[in-house]
């Protein structure tokens, strides 16, 4: 099929004419508004370059061959072949791009999408295709129902007006008809794919039989809001009881294991964690309750978070971990969960999204991308010595589980959401450094390229939909300081596609008003699987008194201490230039500072905690970090202040009391500014450091001998004999450094009541206290941990 040429935007060849006129009015670095100007219109072109030759190569069909020019689609010869999932034959660039163009502003383009899927795309779904029903919910409803509200939004800068007939609405309906069959299940949860046009008809029992948490809950928010745009509930209804089932799936943790049989809600896989299969559960929890002022959603992600918190998070990364036990359970962490300190932004928690960034920002310097798996830690062979680990490139590729980036767009995404709550300079620089990236790197003749091979450098012959839909538009956005999406007062959320949704008050009105729910069969099936859930009789819970040591598998990323290896990802200059010696301290330079580069002190302590598997492949040797890029760091480090902490010599570990001790129902906390007063130690996580004199703890800290002799162990109260220590001053103490995954502040304390602890009920041999109510873990003092009466 060949189209006729896009129409010439006037208004934007002006702009960028505009753009090149200013572009002398910025000093690079500045990030003043001429210079974010000029990225954004840079990022603008390089969008228009890849949409516009998949309209010239590539439509009708999905998607966009950027090396070998062509279209790529679906294998026809194998209709049920699992790679077909998000190649449905509905021009899913076309449709999942259709909400950047209005991100852009570009309403020529915008307006000649719209009539390009009215033309080209069966309105009515009627397609012998078989696909994956959450991909193409977020992708192809998502972006339809998306295309409507801008189409139809009096505000917007793409508004249609009569040029616009409503069909992008009706095509949403249609397939979101076509799929809904999928949730006809005994359980209520949906299987993972249907055809859509023969519905169940030729699919194998591994096409349907295994799910996971996302696919089955997530489809609930593009089906409510569709519900609420044509006032048929059923959408809404369905998948809505779905969400709700798929969290009652819960262990005791309240943790979600990974995969089920979503005909009888048999869990496959215990693990969970936040990235792939899971992530995006979290992420419509929370933007659930908010689009739709929702309480039970509000309270689902609360909770979800709090566990996740409790029995995932290190400083740098949430691990993936057993859902029944909270045990750490693989040695990697992989490319999606990038975008969870976005959501943390958005949940308020930007303190711990600033850390959980960094560490992706680190993997990026190291590969040159995000590895789709990254080993936070690698087994030891029998045998390892410098030789076997002479090969750079061997070493580098032992760190990584799975090698190819995709042009995802998480890391992005996290970078604008960060930048939107903070202003600091050091996430326009990340945006800066990903531009140069896509113009130099990902750039091919007819579009943009991932990595097939971090090590390597090989590139991949695919642009995914998600590289325009989501990838471009972030950081199209992180540069456009006025965007009308900025000063939207409404409630605008992005969805997981990056589609933005929002909902009027006259459109939650009118949908109160209007909404009806009479469709037969679903009435029916809902009644069914409710019946069925009342029925069956609830697994008794298990209690586990006291889980120990957390790390029994792999431990968790905060106690990870980094052995001696010969690796170059561990570069002795980052300290000198950003911890410079106290005696040279210069003045305080009279502009303004990034704060990450100026008062973030751990900026470059993922570089050695990982020094072991941080290593940079042989492609990359010699470049530079993008946080030390000189201009960059020359004009926003301030030489007075930017430092960071001194590595500790300690060593840490982790405990974990069930809530099944004394006390675990009354799991209370009073926190202050420098302490916090529990009931119990029922429930919490505690990060444990070991000090002794002369070592140099987490906070940098140089610890002295007085430290240890006003410390005593008369009169001990343990159901432990303490007796081997006498009445000397213990050699080492443990200081609680971390609850529930929150690291504490140097100087904090820890107050706990002696009841329900030491009650006559209570028989935890581990715990006692001396005379001066200090804390006892197996005979050895915790310092910050002191017992009231």
């Amino acid at each position: 099929m060949r189209l006729s040429p896009p129409r010439v935007n006037w208004v934007f060849l002006l702009l960028q004419i505009i753009g090149l006129v200013f572009s002398k009015s910025f000093e690079a670095f500045s990030f003043n508004r001429f210079e974010l100007e000029h990225y954004k219109n840079e990022t603008k072109e390089l969008f228009d370059f890849a949409f516009d030759n998949y309209l010239k190569l590539g439509f009708p069909y999905d998607e966009l061959y950027p090396i070998k020019c062509g279209p790529k689609t679906r294998n026809f010869t194998s209709p049920s072949e699992i790679a077909n999932d998000v190649l449905g034959n509905f021009s899913a660039t076309l449709i999942d791009s259709l909400t950047t163009l209005a991100v852009m502003g570009d309403s020529i383009r915008f307006e000649n999408a719209v009539n390009l899927i009215k033309n080209y795309v069966p309105r009515d779904f009627d397609i012998d295709s078989t696909i994956q029903i959450f991909e193409t919910t977020i992708r192809i409803v998502g972006g339809l129902l998306s295309g409507h509200l801008y189409a139809t939004d009096p505000a917007k800068k793409v508004f249609l007006g009569s040029r616009y007939d409503g069909h992008l609405l009706e095509s949403a309906k249609a397939l979101a008809d076509r799929l809904l069959p999928a949730y006809l299940t005994q359980t209520g949860l949906p299987i993972p794919r249907i055809n859509l046009k023969h519905e169940f008809n030729n699919l194998s029992p591994e096409l349907v039989d295994e799910n996971n948490p996302v696919a089955m809950a997530c489809p609930m928010v593009e089906f409510t809001l569709l519900s609420y745009l044509t006032y048929d509930d059923k959408y809404r209804h369905v998948t809505r009881y779905a969400f709700n089932k798929t969290w009652a799936q819960r262990s005791d943790l309240n943790l979600l294991p990974m995969s089920f049989n979503p005909q009888n809600s048999l869990p496959y896989n215990q693990l969970t964690g936040i990235g792939a299969s899971i992530d995006s559960f979290y992420e419509y929890a929370l933007k659930g309750a908010i689009l739709f002022d929702d309480e039970h959603l509000m309270q689902v992600w609360e909770d979800a978070y709090l566990a996740l918190k409790v029995n995932a998070k290190g400083d740098w990364f949430f691990s993936n971990i057993d859902s029944e036990y909270g045990q750490t359970a693989t040695p990697w962490i992989d490319s999606l969960s990038a975008f969870f300190p976005g959501l943390q932004v958005l949940g308020g928690d930007v303190d711990d999204a600033k850390f959980k960034h960094v560490m992706f920002l680190k993997l990026w310097n190291t590969y040159g991308g995000i590895p789709e798996r990254w080993n936070f830690q690698i087994a030891e062979k029998e045998g390892t010595n410098e030789a076997q680990l002479k090969d750079l490139d061997e070493s580098a590729k032992s760190t990584i589980a799975l090698e190819w980036y995709p042009l995802r767009p998480e890391f992005i995404e996290s970078t604008y959401f960060l930048y939107r709550a903070t202003k600091d300079p050091f996430y326009l620089h990340i945006g800066w450094n990903i531009l140069q990236n896509f113009k130099k790197q990902f750039r091919t003749e007819c579009g943009f390229a991932g990595l097939q091979d971090v090590i390597t450098g090989e590139p991949q012959d695919r642009m995914e939909t998600f590289v325009l839909s989501e990838t471009l538009k972030y950081l199209y956005l992180l540069f456009d300081e006025n965007n009308e999406l900025h000063f939207d007062r409404g409630n605008v959320l992005f969805s997981t596609e990056a589609h933005p949704f929002w909902l009027t008050v006259e459109m939650k009105r009118n949908y109160e008003r209007h909404r009806f729910f009479n469709d037969r069969l679903y009435k029916r099936h809902l009644k069914n699987v409710e019946q069925r859930e009342l029925s069956a009789q609830r697994g008794s819970p298990l209690f586990h008194m006291f889980r120990g040591l957390s790390n029994s598998i792999f431990p968790k990323d905060l106690s990870v201490e980094t052995r001696a290896r010969s690796t170059t990802a561990y570069q002795p200059d980052i300290v000198n230039r950003v911890c410079p010696n106290l005696e040279n301290l210069q003045c305080s330079k009279n502009t303004m500072s990034s704060p990450m580069l100026t008062s973030f002190d751990r900026l470059f302590e993922v570089n050695w905690r990982y020094a072991a598997t941080l290593i940079q492949p042989s492609r990359l040797l010699g470049s530079t970090p993008m946080e030390l890029t000189q201009p960059f760091y020359d004009r926003w480090y301030d030489p007075a202040q930017s430092k960071c902490r001194v590595k500790p010599t300690t060593l840490s570990f982790e405990m974990a009391f069930d809530a099944s001790l004394p006390g675990g129902q009354t799991k209370n906390s009073n926190v202050t500014a420098n302490s916090l007063n529990v009931n119990t130690l029922a429930g919490y996580r505690l990060r444990i450091e070991v000090l002794t004199p002369g070592a140099t703890d987490i906070y940098g800290m140089v610890l002295d001998t007085r430290y240890f002799t006003n410390i005593s162990l008369k009169n001990v109260h343990s159901p432990r004999s303490c007796l081997q220590f006498g009445n000397r001053s213990p050699a080492s103490v443990y200081r609680i450094t971390a609850i529930d995954g929150t690291p504490l502040p140097n100087g904090f304390k820890v107050k706990l009541n002696k009841e329900p602890l030491f009650s006559s009920s209570s028989d935890v041999s581990s715990l006692g206290y001396n005379s001066q109510n200090i804390l006892l873990l197996d005979c050895v003092p915790v310092v910050n941990a002191r017992l009231a009466a």
